[in-house]
């Protein structure tokens, strides 16, 4: 069957293609249309069709104009909007891109299938509106987390439309091989996030200057997204200050080499604690979202994790303390807690080859209704 893949592609975040390459590995069976921010590289990277998303805005509009997406959406049997916290409006524009790219699926009658994303926060009305109209077309959904179901249910969609499952990230494919790992480094992975830069800047600056008299340690800061709200932008002030070497991956894979021979990891970016858990490199979670608290919260690994909001030298100086000592039993709680992430990933290919089976067994696959 030929699949349409929709989803935050080409936009230069290593976590949303490692969700890209582990829906298309898991099914492969499958002929795969992706639509991307950059459809040249996609298809070069991938070895797939690709193919713009819906313009929204005259920059794209002008960029890649409007027929090749329509004709790429046409030429489908169903569709995967896939992977990724999508619809949430701390970035309003967000759910504008995604409930556009939903609107011409439903024009196109074409079968909806929401893959293993995560949904909210929702602020505001027209982001919760949007949110439910897209998600009211599906007709299977899966989400990454507890929270994100809840959020759903909250909007009136019927709890029993949804599974939980986790990230398709999980399934990475990585060889679980011991490394040597260079004592006193420590991988960071920090993102901009609305109003707490400067904590971010002035908390990391002090700790890490900290870090390097005492323990000589050495620093490398990972981009994990160039563009939009583009890494750099607490990075380099940091590294100014404190010094340390810059790795921007080009693939997941790269990121899981790294983090494999380094002794620290300290992150913020969601699909680089999943890399830790990967490759069990003991890492300190600080979190500015639902879904890097569904990480850690709630389970073993919670002393391991600090909220953006609580951020200072001496908070962060304690947890580090603290990963350091339990180093051994961390490596063992994340590979616990890995299993069953691993586990629920592995039902959202089951939930969508239910999909495939109700159309094929429908004759849906040529148009469907919008559900009411």
């Amino acid at each position: 069957m030929k699949i349409g893949l929709i989803g935050n592609y080409g936009a230069t975040n290593v976590g949303d293609e490692a969700i890209l390459n582990a829906i298309l590995k898991s099914h492969s069976d499958h002929e795969f249309v992706v639509f991307s921010v950059n459809p040249k590289e996609t298809a070069h990277q991938f070895g797939v069709k690709s193919a713009p998303l819906f313009p929204l805005g005259f920059r794209s509009l002008f960029k890649h104009g409007f027929r090749q997406s329509f004709r790429a959406l046409k030429s489908v049997d169903a569709v995967i909007l896939g992977g990724g916290g999508l619809m949430q409006d701390e970035y309003l524009y967000a759910c504008f891109l995604w409930a556009w790219q939903v609107f011409w699926v439903k024009f196109l009658g074409k079968p909806l299938f929401i893959y293993a994303t995560g949904v909210g926060p929702l602020k505001t009305w027209i982001g919760r509106r949007l949110t439910r109209n897209v998600y009211r077309y599906a007709m299977g959904i899966t989400v990454r987390d507890e929270t994100s179901y809840n959020t759903l249910h909250r909007l009136g969609l019927p709890k029993e439309n949804i599974e939980i499952t986790a990230d398709p990230a999980f399934l990475f494919k990585h060889l679980d091989q011991e490394l040597a790992r260079a004592a006193h480094t420590y991988l960071i992975s920090l993102r901009p996030w609305l109003k707490y830069n400067s904590k971010i800047i002035n908390t990391f600056t002090e700790y890490l200057l900290r870090l390097k008299g005492e323990r000589n340690a050495k620093f490398i800061f990972v981009c994990m997204q160039s563009i939009r709200e583009h890494d750099h932008r607490v990075i380099d002030p940091i590294m100014k200050k404190v010094g340390g070497t810059l790795l921007a991956p080009r693939h997941f894979s790269e990121l899981l080499q790294a983090m494999s021979q380094t002794e620290f990891a300290i992150g913020m970016r969601y699909h680089f604690l999943i890399a830790a858990m990967l490759t069990k490199t003991p890492a300190l979670a600080v979190s500015y979202s639902h879904k890097v608290d569904s990480l850690y919260k709630h389970s073993i690994l919670e002393p391991y994790h600090l909220n953006v909001a609580d951020l200072n030298p001496d908070h962060l100086e304690k947890k580090m303390k603290r990963l350091s000592v339990d180093y051994n039993n961390i490596r063992l709680y994340q590979k616990r807690r890995l299993e069953d992430f691993k586990e629920l990933a592995e039902k959202n290919a089951d939930y969508f080859d239910g999909f495939i089976k109700m159309l094929t067994e429908n004759g849906e696959t040529a148009k469907v209704n919008q559900p009411k």
